[in-house]
């Protein structure tokens, strides 16, 4: 069996932010932003979570400082919007 490529999507609709992104952006507002949260939802490879439907990945990497961080942003699309439900660093 063969794993999917990441597709390149751009998605234009609603970007909603749940409770725990939100309080994400506050411990890394060094980068971190509402705005950047939904252009990299709008404009990231996103990549299917396993056995879950319409649930996905976005791997961003960022370069802060010396050294470059990777996160993960988890996403949910729904009829109307896409929920962003959880951001962590890796």
């Amino acid at each position: 069996m063969f794993r999917s490529q990441p597709r390149r999507r751009i998605y234009l609709g609603p970007v909603i932010l749940g409770p725990q992104p939100t309080t994400w952006i506050k411990k890394h507002r060094s980068f971190a932003s509402r705005e950047w949260f939904e252009s990299q939802v709008r404009y990231g490879n996103w990549i299917v979570e396993r056995g879950k439907t319409d649930c996905y990945w976005v791997y961003v990497e960022v370069v802060e400082r010396i050294e470059p961080i990777r996160v993960l942003i988890k996403l949910k699309r729904e009829s109307t919007h896409v929920l962003v439900y959880h951001a962590h660093v890796i």
